[in-house]
């Protein structure tokens, strides 16, 4: 037997002991181990046991009051108390968002007690199916992304709302389907299964080369989509932004085009949602597809599917349970989440997160991350040897940049920034025409100074 059984243990790479050992409450985590996965990725396995004793209630910084009118991007005393609601350990700078936004304290929390609520509560049996929370989360995440209540469904990631809305879509024998080469792999897999499957035609534009994401105006990138359509073309997928190099799509554009020809589209959102203030009547999508697990700050396997009202008829479950509500079953969004019992936990965190940036406002962070995004850029840009992939135009840029140092291996400057102190968790990224560089990806845990510290290390690896 171990001698440290039943005694809180910690890998100390991501997470601060200390700070989670405060998250005790009421003795519903009397332990927790953490793990962290390494460079590729970390997740963290809690465990908990019951202690005799009822833990005090944690002292941890609350979420600041935001300033009149949000505050100022550049307001370094006020962003650092947003970067104190982190779990992150004094010494890692962790600017990997885009993959897995790390939760805030009252996030994570809020998930906790949940836990808490269905493993102590047997009246919490019904919460697998639903509970009355579930109608303001829903409304939040409504107004949150510029929706109806009823044109939300909640799912379990991007990819989940990708396939709900695509795999469910009425197309016929000898439709034409429309990507590009640059969109998610996963994506273009999909459409190309259904393309063998049931007869369609699939087509990418290609828009590898570099001009096509760097350029002063995006209209050749709309022209190079416009011109792959064709008079059979009855879907089109775009993302919003590519998570490699973080160039913004002009999806209002791209949309108008195929609303004008009759053109379903579906818009890969996985990067915006928490980044960027978000108006689907204003994108003018048919679907939007977003996760809640990267910017947005939830836990993971959540994520939602904006499906408009006008188009709900045409897209299908593709897993079908039925609904206590008759009308759920049958009509908008909400039809395509009836398959069974679902996360309660998960749920709630949804609500947390959307109160984590509601209360400093959406329009605020989006400021902020450009802000520092801008920051990054510039700094990178000044170095000899660093080639910075992102268009100056903040129309097809936000907070994802990517970069190159010389003919240095994407997966040593990973290494090299992770092993040495400060430890920083940024991540490798790949596409189409032979693309291959690291990725940053800033959110609200990450301060200014950390973005220098970054710029810093990069410049002495590009002068060795």
């Amino acid at each position: 037997m171990s001698d440290n059984e039943g005694k809180p243990t910690f890998d100390p790479r991501i997470q601060d002991p200390d700070k989670i050992r405060q998250l005790s409450r009421r003795g519903f985590i009397g332990s927790m181990a953490a793990g962290a996965a390494g460079v590729a990725g970390a997740s963290t396995l809690l465990s908990t046991t019951a202690e005799a004793v009822a833990a005090p209630e944690p002292d941890l910084p609350a979420v600041p009051d935001t300033p009149p009118g949000g505050a100022a991007p550049d307001d370094e005393a006020y962003w650092e108390q947003v970067a104190d609601q982190f779990l992150l350990r004094n010494g890692v700078i962790y600017m990997n968002s885009g993959t897995r936004g790390i939760s805030p304290i009252s996030v994570h929390k809020a998930q906790l007690e949940a836990i808490e609520a269905v493993n102590s509560d047997p009246n919490m049996c019904w919460s697998t199916y639903s509970f009355a929370g579930m109608s303001e989360i829903r409304e939040k995440l409504a107004a949150f992304v510029g929706a109806g209540v009823d044109e939300v469904a909640v799912t379990n990631s991007t990819t989940d709302g990708m396939g709900l809305g695509f795999m469910g879509l009425e197309l016929s024998q000898g439709d034409e389907i429309l990507t590009t080469n640059y969109d998610y792999g996963w994506v273009k897999n999909m459409m190309a299964f259904r393309a063998k499957r049931d007869g369609l035609e699939f087509k990418m534009v290609d828009i590898s080369d570099p001009s096509f994401r760097t350029p002063d105006d995006p209209q050749k990138v709309v022209d190079a989509v416009a011109a792959g359509i064709t008079p059979r073309t009855r879907f089109l997928t775009i993302c919003h932004i590519n998570y490699t190099d973080g160039f913004v799509m002009p999806v209002k554009e791209i949309c108008e085009i195929a609303r004008d020809r009759g053109i379903i589209t579906l818009v890969d959102g996985a990067q915006p949602p928490g980044m960027m203030k978000m108006d689907m009547s204003e994108l003018g999508c048919d679907m939007y597809a977003g996760a809640g697990h990267k910017y947005m700050l939830a836990a993971q396997h959540t994520g939602f599917l904006y499906l408009r009202n006008e188009i709900a008829d045409r897209v299908h479950p593709l897993i079908y349970t039925g609904s206590s509500n008759p009308e759920w079953a049958v009509t908008g969004a909400r039809k395509l989440e009836q398959r069974g019992s679902s996360s309660y936990s998960d749920r709630i965190s949804i609500g947390a997160a959307l109160d984590f940036h509601n209360k400093i406002g959406v329009e605020a962070i989006e400021a902020r991350l450009r802000y520092l995004s801008q920051r990054m850029s510039q700094g990178l840009k000044a170095i000899d040897g660093v080639t910075v992939y992102a268009s100056d135009d903040p129309r097809m840029s936000c907070a994802l940049v990517s970069f190159s140092v010389k003919d240095l291996d994407p997966s040593f400057i990973v290494g090299r920034l992770w092993y040495r102190s400060p430890n920083i968790y940024i991540r490798t990224v790949g596409a189409a025409g032979g693309f291959r560089g690291v990725r940053a990806t800033l959110h609200v845990m990450d301060t200014a100074d950390q973005v220098d510290t970054l710029v810093d290390r990069i410049a002495s690896l590009a002068q060795a």
